[in-house]
């Protein structure tokens, strides 16, 4: 393959590495992004409130004074349930911000894809906090879901 000797040391994956751009180096009026990931092998179905994280399984929160604009699930498994299982969607101190308790297998969590709105647009205060998947009557069996959460800086 020709390549251009003036330029073969010049451009290389580390000076792209450089270059990305995320959440941190963009200004506050431009819309960020976080994706939460639930994964019953990973975190179990319990009756409880599950801390939702990254798809590493590391936690992550939402940025305090962040003002949350858009929630999209986003389903990889159907849930799953041997009894009537309901699932809440929210933050930590408000558990149904996104959606109420609401049955395991609705078509609220059947669509490949939906918007989760129940409370958005929503300001987190101060603290960052983190994302809760509530699960309420009886326990998961399966399931998998990713929650991609649009937010915008928002003034202390």
């Amino acid at each position: 393959m020709p390549f251009n000797r003036y330029l073969n040391k010049v451009i290389r994956s580390e000076h792209l590495q450089a270059d990305l751009v995320g959440n941190a180096q963009t200004d506050g009026n431009q819309p960020k992004h976080i994706v939460f990931l639930y994964d019953f092998g990973v975190s179990g179905g319990a009756v409880s409130a599950i801390t939702l994280n990254d798809a590493s399984a590391a936690a992550q929160t939402i940025p305090g004074n962040a003002i949350v604009t858009n929630v999209i699930y986003e389903e990889l498994t159907a849930l799953a349930s041997s009894g009537s299982a309901t699932v809440a969607l929210g933050i930590l101190g408000n558990t149904d911000a996104f959606i109420a308790g609401t049955a395991f297998d609705n078509a609220a969590f059947t669509a490949d894809v939906s918007t989760k709105n129940n409370e958005v647009p929503l300001k987190n205060g101060g603290a960052p906090v983190p994302v809760v998947a509530t699960i309420g009557t009886a326990a998961l069996t399966a399931g998998k879901f990713k929650l991609y959460v649009e937010y915008i800086e928002g003034t202390a």
